[in-house]
């Protein structure tokens, strides 16, 4: 199997054949919507990608990048929602994020099973004050 560096490597190159003409790093920095010198630690094999820029890397450039990382792949709730994520707003990712890590936090600290009564119940109360209304 391809190393993660020698996978990215690729994948710039398939992206580049795509484009109209030679492309810099740079510009599938911005492509990939991640930070250039992440890209430059990844190209040369000194970082990988985690958190939401592995989510960027692999929305953009498909979920073999987890299989490339020896990771697990998200199941397909999760996959949609990281995608769907990725393309609210900065204000709404804020709030979103805040209000499931405030949820997680909340419900592990209280013991809670996620699927009982209890637990819907403080985790729409959490999301309302965030400003989501959770219904049904």
């Amino acid at each position: 199997m391809k190393s993660f560096q020698e996978w990215l490597e690729q994948k710039y190159m398939d992206w580049e054949k795509n484009q109209s003409g030679k492309q810099t790093y740079y510009t599938f920095a911005r492509f990939l919507d991640v930070g250039h010198s992440s890209l430059t630690l990844w190209i040369s094999g000194a970082a990988t990608p985690a958190g939401d820029d592995l989510a960027k890397v692999a929305s953009k450039l498909g979920q073999e990048v987890f299989d490339v990382l020896n990771l697990p792949r998200p199941n397909s709730s999760t996959a949609k929602l990281l995608s769907g994520f990725l393309t609210l707003p900065s204000a709404f990712q804020t709030r979103l994020s805040n209000a499931v890590g405030e949820t997680s936090q909340v419900l592990l600290q209280k013991k809670l099973d996620p699927e009982s009564g209890e637990a819907k119940i403080t985790a729409a109360r959490i999301f309302e004050k965030w400003g989501f209304k959770i219904t049904g």
